[in-house]
């Protein structure tokens, strides 16, 4: 967005009212790109193509509850996914519609968010891919650049304060939580649902922007 001058104070726009950009195009959009995705069903156990037969009633229905703020996620469905000999990481899906919804949340969230980016970030971005990155890697080993430095964080989603996440979010938009936060959140307590409802999305929004362009710029450019 931009700043503005209120008297002495130089203050920043935030953008407004996401609930009234939520249109019926939008809900098929994000529809036709959870399609695209495929995946299981969620706790629900409905799958796409079963949401399909009723798609016109279930994107209207869904866009009224997300518009109104009353808008009820069911919790994900758990399942175990090898990772590693002998080790294995919990991976949690959402039902079909919740998957939509957090398709529109992204589809409203990620123009705001990319410009926020660094440069030399690849991953999870629109227009960009891995080959990309190489490329880049080997530009700057064109440069005289001879070392990559490889960075990870260990359970990065678990143990990031989910207020950051927030603070994020708030800083670029004055809309109220529940305009901005409709998406499936696990049947544990409050804290914990909201922290499992933005592990959900953070591989789609840009509101981990700081940690996740600084461990690209790493990878990139060591």
């Amino acid at each position: 967005m931009g700043f503005q001058r209120k008297g002495t104070n130089v203050v920043k726009i935030k953008h407004h009212s996401l609930t009234g950009r939520i249109t019926v195009p939008l809900m098929y959009l994000a529809f036709r790109n959870v399609r695209r995705n495929r995946g299981a069903a969620g706790i629900d156990r409905e799958s796409i193509d079963a949401f399909e037969l009723n798609l016109d009633d279930n994107l209207l229905a869904l866009m009224r509850r997300l518009k109104e703020g009353s808008y009820k996620p069911l919790p994900l469905r758990r399942v175990w996914i090898p990772k590693g000999p002998g080790q294995t990481r919990p991976l949690g899906i959402p039902a079909v519609r919740d998957r939509v919804a957090q398709e529109v949340v992204r589809l409203l969230l990620s123009p705001l968010f990319e410009r926020l980016f660094h440069e030399d970030s690849y991953g999870f971005r629109p227009g960009r891919d891995c080959h990309m990155a190489m490329g880049k890697v080997l530009e700057l080993h064109q440069q005289g650049h001879l070392h990559v430095l490889d960075a990870d964080i260990k359970g990065f989603f678990d143990n990031l304060p989910h207020s950051v996440i927030m603070a994020g979010v708030a800083a670029e938009v004055a809309d109220p939580e529940k305009e901005t936060c409709g998406m499936p959140i696990e049947a544990r307590s409050p804290t914990r649902a909201r922290a499992a409802s933005y592990e959900s999305l953070a591989t789609c929004t840009l509101v981990l922007c700081a940690a996740a362009s600084l461990m690209a710029s790493c990878k990139v450019s060591g």
